[in-house]
């Protein structure tokens, strides 16, 4: 924009423009996204204008960098393909308006500035210098959520100079209400892309401990959504957008569509998800992941005795970290009542206790060895 258009909301016929000069991506080619533009403009122009007053706003505190790109969230094909230009609209609104209250001041300034936030520092494999779990934006292209979730790994200097962090493992997700319901939104979740930097799958279980990544980045969600009181859904594969009958005619896309469904199919089985509404799958808060193993083989139990051992001293590594980065619900209103008593809110005390010492299925009995520390 030029500084003269800079102090004023763009009209929604700009979004024309920027899609015309859009990059492509996230399933649509620029023709695509130019046609889906047009069509979005001209038949709900007063929803467009909503969303385009709201990026503007976004823009000009410095939250949203990329202000075409972030309009034209709402004009991309969402990972649900069940999603109306009006719905996505209502939930990218539903989750900028809730992202700022989920977040400490500090924490949020580094995740709108495009840096990551990390959550916890794992053991890294031989030859890498850490191994993170970490949550930042994800790219405006992306159509399975506002967030990533990741699982990140840099090679050590003497082992690759100059070496970039590589993604084992990400999530996508976002946070909006399905039937008036608050719910974080899993709209993906992938492995390993870079074909060169990728480590084996015997590599990466072994660090984490007999874990796969996809069932790990799902557990840290379900901390997510205990710690911010949200329901936890997941995408139905059924609904994914490669399940349209316009994405059926290329070979590619269909074989794609196949692998999507028979891996989140497997996920959610795993976790005894249940149908949702408007193609979700709800998935419970709790997991047994079957790691008291008290009937099974020695071998056996001691690999679940490790598996157990990894997770409790994640989980509560993550628990910490949540303190003292994200915001629980409610936090803001309950510290308004200052002015009423200047002793420390009880409500606020008993509810970081019942996080922290929540349930999670995994009986300490199993284990061998103390929670201890990861770093």
């Amino acid at each position: 924009m030029t500084s003269a258009s800079a102090n004023r909301v763009p009209g929604i016929w700009q979004g024309i423009s920027w899609a015309l000069n859009g990059a492509p991506g996230g399933g649509v080619s620029r023709p695509r996204l130019l046609w889906r533009a047009l069509n979005a403009t001209l038949a709900h122009p007063k929803v467009m204008r909503r969303w385009m007053a709201m990026v503007f706003e976004l823009n000009a505190r410095g939250i949203a960098a990329d202000m075409p790109g972030e309009y034209l969230r709402a004009i991309r094909p969402y990972v649900n393909r069940h999603t109306g230009v009006t719905t996505r609209v209502r939930q990218l609104v539903d989750h900028a308006d809730w992202l700022e209250t989920a977040l400490q001041p500090s924490a949020f300034s580094q995740i709108s500035s495009g840096e990551p936030l990390v959550l916890a520092e794992l053991p890294a494999p031989r030859g890498y210098e850490y191994m993170r779990l970490q949550l930042q934006r994800s790219s405006p292209q992306s159509p399975e959520g506002e967030l990533l979730l990741t699982l990140t790994l840099r090679r050590a200097a003497e082992v690759q100079p100059n070496a970039q962090p590589v993604d084992a493992a990400a999530m996508g997700f976002s946070r909006f209400r399905v039937d008036d319901v608050a719910c974080l939104v899993i709209g993906g979740v992938r492995g390993q892309r870079n074909p060169v930097t990728r480590l084996s799958p015997q590599e990466i279980s072994q660090a984490l401990s007999g874990w796969k990544p996809a069932v790990l980045m799902v557990r840290v969600a379900q901390e997510l959504a205990r710690f911010w009181n949200l329901r936890l859904i997941g995408l139905d594969p059924t609904a994914h957008q490669l399940q349209g009958w316009t994405y059926r005619w290329n070979s590619r896309h269909r074989d794609a569509a196949v692998r999507i469904y028979d891996s989140y199919g497997a996920l959610w089985d795993h976790f005894e998800a249940t149908k949702g509404p408007h193609g979700w799958m709800i998935l419970p808060l709790n997991s047994d992941e079957k790691l008291a193993a008290t009937a099974l083989s020695p071998e056996k139990r001691s690999r679940q005795t490790r598996r157990a051992d990894y997770w409790i001293r994640t989980r509560n590594q993550l628990r910490l970290q949540f303190r003292e980065l994200l915001l629980r619900p409610g936090r803001e209103a309950r510290l308004s009542r200052v002015t009423e008593s200047m002793g420390r809110d009880s409500a606020d005390e008993d509810d970081g206790d019942d996080f922290m010492n929540s349930e999670d299925m995994v009986p300490s009995r199993v284990l061998e060895t103390g929670p201890g520390s990861l770093l």
